[in-house]
C-alpha cells in the first residue's frame, strides 16, 4: 500500500469515525452489527474509549483482589522480593496507576453514560 493510499484510507476512516482493515470491519464494529445495529451504523470513538476504560478498570481491580488474596496466603513472606508473589504484588499495585489511574477510568465511563 503506497503512502498516498494510506493517507486516503486514514482520511476516510476519520470521516466515518471508524476504521476497517483490508480484512474487513474491526471486531468491535462486526460485533456491533451482529447484535442488531443497522449496516450503516458506526462505532464511535467515545464508545470505544468507554469500553477500553471499563476493561482497564475491571481487569486491574480483579488483578489486585486476586494478588491480595494470594499475599494473605503467604503471610509476611509475600512482601519480600525473594518470592514471586512479592514481585507480582508490587506490579499489580502499580497497574492501577499506569495507563491512567482507576479513578480517571471511572470518570471516562461516567462521561459516556
Amino acid at each position: 500500500m503506497g503512502p498516498a493510499r494510506v493517507r486516503a484510507k486514514k482520511r476516510d476512516c476519520e470521516q466515518r469515525d471508524r476504521c476497517e482493515t483490508d480484512a474487513g470491519p474491526t471486531p468491535l464494529a462486526r460485533r456491533h452489527r451482529e447484535h442488531g445495529a443497522p449496516a450503516e451504523s458506526t462505532v464511535s470513538v467515545k464508545e470505544i474509549s468507554a469500553q477500553a476504560a471499563m476493561a482497564k478498570y475491571w481487569i486491574s481491580e480483579l488483578q489486585n483482589r486476586v494478588i491480595d488474596d494470594c499475599l494473605q496466603l503467604h503471610g509476611a513472606y509475600g512482601y519480600t522480593n525473594e518470592f514471586r508473589i512479592g514481585r507480582m504484588y508490587r506490579d499489580a499495585r502499580v497497574s492501577r496507576i499506569y495507563g491512567g489511574s482507576n479513578e480517571i477510568m471511572k470518570v471516562l465511563v461516567a462521561r459516556s453514560l
